[in-house]
């Protein structure tokens, strides 16, 4: 009888955990009409994310042979941003809701995940948000530094030809373009760079320069002033990165604002320093009149860019105006001379060009090669 008993008794358990199994089964199907029915379901490694950190959340929809696009926001932003990718990052500590949606045959499906931002433990970066190194700063947005041209000390010395010949001597690497004109009695300068900053850096800048006109022209190593403020144009600019399966990565954008040096840095190494033309560089400058965009768009075609029919469809070394506002995609044209035989050969004839400038150009090439070159170096290494 007591074998008889256990047995009944466990086959009463079996049939309580059958049946338990049944209603939970039962349950989920009437909560999605069929048990093959589709459900995102979202997964992190983590509910915490550090402020100005990142956590990534995966979506996946059930029930389907393809993945669908997925659609990302965030209930509030101040605390959590999340991209397209469903890549999370802290903005200020706090807690946030971040929302994937996707539609499957007509059906709008959603999923929720929360996370806590808690208190970033980069040090020096935090400080470098708010505050400068040597004109240097930090944004956790796309992970990049800057130059806050706003109060950087290089506002005070200007810029000329010889600082890019000077440059590779101290590691900087880069291609440049730049076109020369006159505007409402100054002589101007427009010149964009984009390469290898020293030993763990490398980005692109834009930068915009003026002078008292000459009747004289602009010699070859004319020096530039960094202009008054109402000269500063708006602008922005994005630099990519060809990885090495052929894509493109975005490594960040300086947003539309007001500048007179426009400058991103991205921790890293290029494959090949010179010519610099695994960087692209796109963006926007809006210049002061329809007279000015004319003229710089004329001496951007002298270098070498040609005209897009479509501001969405911009190609390679191309632009697009649209009244006062040029759109541009620059990646192979450079103006750069090899530095590979400077290199090589020490130089002999940049020195020998240098000689019978030396008198005038000696302050600025001790400047710029002792105080450009070693604050670029302490910066790349401490960061």
């Amino acid at each position: 009888m007591k074998k008889i008993a256990v047995k009944l008794t466990a086959v009463f358990f079996v049939l309580v955990f059958a049946f338990s199994n049944i209603v939970n089964v039962t349950a989920f199907a009437a909560d999605d009409s069929e048990a093959s029915t589709p459900v995102l379901i979202l997964s992190a490694d983590s509910v915490f994310v550090a402020q100005y950190g990142e956590l990534q959340i995966t979506a996946k929809v059930s029930g389907v042979d393809k993945q669908p696009s997925i659609t990302w926001a965030s209930s509030n932003e101040s605390i959590a941003k999340v991209n397209e990718k469903g890549v999370v990052r802290g903005v200020n500590q706090g807690e946030a809701t971040i929302i994937a949606s996707v539609v499957v045959d007509g059906k709008t499906l959603r999923g929720e995940y929360d996370v806590t931002v808690t208190a970033s433990k980069n040090f020096l970066r935090d400080f470098l948000v708010d505050q400068q190194v040597l004109s240097y700063q930090y944004s956790y947005e796309d992970d990049y530094y800057y130059t806050n041209d706003k109060e950087a000390w290089q506002y005070n010395f200007g810029f000329g030809k010889i600082y890019d010949v000077v440059s590779p001597y101290i590691l900087l690497e880069y291609d440049y373009v730049r076109v020369f004109f006159t505007y409402e009695d100054k002589d101007w300068m427009l010149q964009m760079w984009k390469g290898q900053y020293g030993l763990i850096f490398y980005g692109g800048e834009i930068g915009i320069y003026n002078r008292p006109h000459s009747e004289e022209g602009v010699p070859e190593w004319t020096f530039f002033n960094c202009p008054a403020e109402e000269d500063w144009l708006d602008m922005e600019m994005t630099l990519w990165h060809e990885e090495t399966d052929g894509t493109w990565t975005r490594e960040f954008t300086r947003k539309y604002d007001k500048y007179w040096w426009c400058t991103g840095f991205k921790n890293g190494h290029l494959r090949q320093e010179e010519p610099a033309d695994e960087l692209r560089l796109t963006g926007r400058i809006t210049f002061k009149d329809e007279e000015m965009t004319k003229i710089v768009v004329e001496g951007l075609k002298e270098c070498g860019f040609t005209m897009s029919q479509s501001k969405d469809k911009i190609g390679l070394d191309q632009l697009y105006v649209e009244g006062k506002d040029v759109h541009f995609c620059w990646q192979n044209i450079s103006e750069a001379e090899s530095t590979m035989a400077i290199k090589v050969i020490g130089g002999a004839m940049t020195v020998f060009n240098l000689i019978t400038l030396l008198p005038l150009i000696a302050p600025y090439v001790i400047f710029f090669w002792v105080v450009f070159g070693f604050a670029a170096q302490f910066v790349s290494i401490i960061l």
